[in-house]
């Protein structure tokens, strides 16, 4: 499914009230924040959502974002809720999302995990002074990210089966033999494994800090000072927060980040196997909507 023209300003409307959760949550108990990759462009460059994106990210210091995981879980969040992957058997990345309870989404048709219109929430995790040993751990933490995906997709035989026809995908596929076996087992490990390396280096005492979930791969290793404080910027009529290092970050990430990209570029990159924007509908319901 996309979100078509007709469908972009409620998709919006939906995603922004719930940022403005994840502020009042952050405002309340004072918690540390900062918009990242492009709803960090969008604040600088366009007060807002970028006109073509259908997301918002965010990204905390990890003694913040262990915070907000415990808030949370002690809290009523009414019309909201924190999903993160050792509270949902399926879940298949390492972060944290703050959902829409009212809303329906199935990202990846071949993995079972239903949750609701959210921001994505990462954690910003110290590293190791030397940026070689740094970014050894993020190569090492992401196989064990790409191995927990892997375990939590399921697919159909003829798609487990076709994964021998590619030397790449044995090792895949060795995953999710073992993962078909014992699943829970295999997750918790892997979950430990990620969590022993986020929680290696103290944030406090750090010197560099890295995003071991995101997907820029070196370019998400920096120096703490670039996150030291932050400045304001307005975003869809809220006040949000972006580091005081924003313009190094960005740069870092994207180059000339306030010039516009071609045209055709202009579009989202986030899959939506299905997506039911007025009402959560039961797993069992949304699943034979996709076949599965």
């Amino acid at each position: 499914m996309i979100v078509t023209p007709e469908l972009q300003p409620k998709w919006n409307s939906i995603i922004t009230d719930v940022f403005r959760e994840f502020i009042d949550i952050c405002k309340e108990y004072q918690l540390t924040w900062f918009c990242g990759g492009g709803t960090a462009i969008g604040a600088v460059r366009h007060h807002g959502l970028i006109p073509w994106d259908d997301d918002i990210d965010v990204f905390m210091p990890r003694p913040d974002y262990d915070r907000l995981r415990e808030i949370c879980s002690n809290r009523d969040m009414g019309n909201y809720e924190l999903t993160t992957p050792y509270e949902i058997a399926d879940y298949p990345v390492y972060f944290m999302k703050l959902c829409s309870r009212n809303t329906t989404l199935i990202e990846e048709a071949d993995t079972p995990c239903m949750i609701g219109l959210y921001v994505d929430i990462f954690p910003l995790d110290g590293t190791a002074d030397d940026l070689d040993e740094a970014y050894r751990l993020k190569r090492q933490f992401r196989k064990l990210m790409n191995r927990m995906e892997a375990i939590s997709t399921h697919n159909r035989f003829s798609e487990y089966i076709s994964l021998l026809s590619e030397p790449k995908e044995w090792g895949r596929f060795v995953t999710k033999t073992i993962g078909f076996f014992c699943r829970p087992l295999l997750r918790k490990k892997l979950l430990q494994k990620m969590d022993a390396i986020c929680y290696q280096y103290h944030y406090e005492q750090a010197k560099n800090v890295v995003v071991y979930s995101g997907v820029y791969d070196r370019r998400e290793i920096y120096p703490k000072e670039w996150v030291s404080s932050a400045v304001t910027f307005q975003f869809e009529g809220m006040d949000v927060k972006l580091s005081v290092g924003y313009d190094h970050y960005l740069r870092q990430f994207f180059g000339d980040y306030m010039q516009l990209p071609p045209e055709e570029k202009r579009v989202s990159h986030h899959v939506k196997a299905y997506f039911n924007l007025d009402e959560r509908e039961p797993m069992s319901v949304a699943l034979k909507k996709i076949g599965r």
